[in-house]
């Protein structure tokens, strides 16, 4: 941590501590140690990390510190700012709190999704926002496409995901748009001036549909069958269809902004609708339970995802030039 308390209880940064004062975790109480010297970056640290009562305070790399320092004295600079402020009612501590209205996280490395969202929750409950700031160089990007894993996903909030320059600081908007399978997504990106964080809006639009080339499409089926599992629904419909990735009808290949939110395939939950529909045996609720939803917070609730997907079906089907 990067800030504690000295002895008459005033909160003091580290670069500003003297080796022979005590302080204390502004959390639990319990006495910290001043780490300074040949280290690069001063901060204070638990003798044990279990003392602190409320397991709050992890351990954070040199870097982490760093970009937490750095990002503080430069956004002190035009808001009101606040480091590793104690949020009691949620027992949490953003990295940095702007105006007690937006909380910055840097997370450098990967963690649960479960504990994104716990910890996004957390900050909703008292009507603050959040901004997840990830590490830029690991983000990978290929033509159109941005490839996201289950750990970036989960920190995306109002359609975007957030990066920093570990060296600059310079902080990057992603716009997360279709899915193309795989965990891949179209995308755009926009820089987030720093003088403008606590009031940054997108302006980023999207067309409502996206269409997949046909290699994209011979990719996701492939995946499938390296799966080899006999369990396979998108080969098992298309199986029962008799289809095939050459024979797919046009209303396969178009993707709607709501496929971000599931872990299905874009083909897979749209043969499932097909099958069924076809076979007169689609049941609503177990469409429902066939939908499997990502781990992302505030998007649409579930009955909401489902009834948008099956609108999106109806309507590209009906438009689809294979059907006469």
């Amino acid at each position: 941590m990067y800030i504690a308390n000295d002895e008459h209880g005033v909160q003091i940064l580290a670069h500003n501590a003297v080796k022979s004062g005590r302080y204390f975790c502004p959390v639990c109480e319990t006495p910290v140690v001043l780490k300074a010297g040949s280290i690069k970056v001063p901060h204070f640290s638990h003798h044990h990390i279990l003392q602190c009562s409320r397991y709050l305070y992890k351990r954070e790399s040199l870097l982490h510190l760093k970009l937490k320092h750095d990002l503080y004295l430069e956004l002190n600079r035009y808001y009101a700012t606040a480091m590793e402020y104690y949020l009691e009612s949620i027992e949490q501590i953003p990295d940095l709190l702007i105006e007690r209205d937006l909380a910055l996280e840097i997370q450098l490395s990967r963690i649960s999704p479960e504990l994104i969202l716990s910890r996004t929750e957390g900050y909703y409950k008292l009507g603050m926002r959040v901004m997840w700031l990830l590490d830029q160089k690991e983000i990978k990007t290929e033509g159109q496409y941005i490839y996201l894993n289950h750990f970036q996903l989960s920190t995306m909030t109002n359609d975007n995901i957030y990066t920093v320059n570990t060296e600059t600081l310079a902080v990057t908007a992603w716009h997360i748009g279709h899915t193309a399978g795989l965990n891949r997504f179209t995308y755009k990106k926009e820089q987030v001036d720093l003088n403008e964080i606590l009031t940054y809006k997108s302006t980023v639009e999207w067309e409502e549909t996206y269409t997949l080339a046909k290699s994209v499409m011979k990719h996701l089926i492939q995946r499938e069958k390296a799966k080899k599992s006999v369990l396979n629904p998108t080969l098992t419909y298309m199986y029962q269809l008799e289809m095939t990735v050459d024979t797919f009808p046009e209303f396969l290949y178009i993707t709607s902004f709501d496929e971000r939110y599931i872990l299905n395939s874009p083909v897979e939950w749209k043969l499932y609708i097909y099958y069924h529909l076809s076979n007169d045996i689609f049941e609503l609720e177990k469409f429902s339970d066939f939908i499997k939803l990502r781990n992302i917070s505030n998007i649409p609730d579930k009955k909401s995802v489902v009834q948008s997907l099956l609108m999106f079906y109806l309507k590209v089907f009906r438009i689809s030039k294979d059907i006469t």
